[in-house]
């Protein structure tokens, strides 16, 4: 797909197109079925080597991947698993409301796990504010397509099933990016940054957006876990900017006569 946001930005990163498929192709890369894997590998796979990747209910293991990608959301289905997640994602052990049981699924985890379990990701200072965010705060999908893929912009079709289009960006690509995504929206407010692990920055919080009559651009790559596991593939001032598709839209066709097209932007990229 030819771009007209690439073509005046010129972006370092190859921006990657979000597509719900029923198929994959033969070449994709995916996940083997129970091997577990963040999706910001496959997203980086898209963006760096500029490959098609991707997966399905039954490749993508992370149940918060696959609540990102809109594979449905297990949570909650137990009081003791939303107790146990609501500690995951606040202060870990000493939040949990059952510590015995909590205690005895961290000490069973991989070893590799057990900060995790024991101190938690910190995105909330106490289980009830977590719990809040699990029941009302992450959007919750359970798509009527198999798979979700990450496919380099360059390498989409514009009758595929795009979702969002994702720009890993440095500081001055995104300013000239929220000034033209501010340029076509009403109001002050045209990014979200939304509280929650980075997968869903690229996917699940896109996807709601597109859904507003003025759907913002929603910015990722801010949690601690999500930069951790990007460190080696990306600047360490690299930031994500999802773009539902119907903002998109907007975008590309004011791409043209925009911020990108005054002297001080060229004197900028140019310095």
């Amino acid at each position: 797909m030819e771009c007209a946001i690439v073509k005046n930005l010129q972006p370092e990163f190859e921006p990657v197109s979000v597509v719900w498929s029923n198929t994959i192709p033969d070449d994709a890369l995916q996940f083997k079925k129970g091997k577990f894997g963040c999706i910001l590998y496959l997203f980086a796979e898209a963006a760096l080597r500029g490959k098609v990747a991707g997966g399905n209910r039954d490749t993508i293991s992370c149940k918060g991947g696959r609540a990102a990608l809109g594979f449905g959301i297990d949570f909650d289905t137990s009081g003791e698993r939303l107790d146990r997640y609501a500690a995951v994602f606040s202060k870990g052990l000493k939040s949990a409301g059952n510590q015995r049981a909590y205690q005895a699924r961290m000490e069973a985890a991989p070893k590799n796990w057990r900060d995790l379990f024991k101190y938690g990701e910190r995105r909330h200072c106490n289980a009830e504010l977590a719990r809040d965010w699990i029941l009302h705060g992450l959007p919750r999908y359970d798509i009527p397509y198999e798979y979700v893929l990450f496919k380099p912009l360059s390498r989409t079709d514009s009758d595929e099933n795009i979702r969002a289009v994702i720009f890993s960006v440095s500081p001055i690509e995104l300013a000239g990016l929220v000034t033209l995504a501010g340029s076509v929206l009403p109001g002050t407010d045209p990014v979200q940054v939304p509280q929650g692990a980075d997968c869903n920055s690229i996917t699940a919080f896109a996807y709601a957006q597109a859904k507003r009559d003025a759907p913002r651009a929603v910015m990722g790559m801010l949690g601690v876990d999500g930069r951790e596991v990007m460190q080696k593939r990306f600047r360490d001032d690299t930031l994500t900017l999802a773009l539902p598709i119907p903002l998109f839209q907007r975008m590309e066709t004011e791409a043209d006569d925009c911020v990108f097209q005054i002297p001080s932007w060229k004197r900028l990229v140019e310095h």
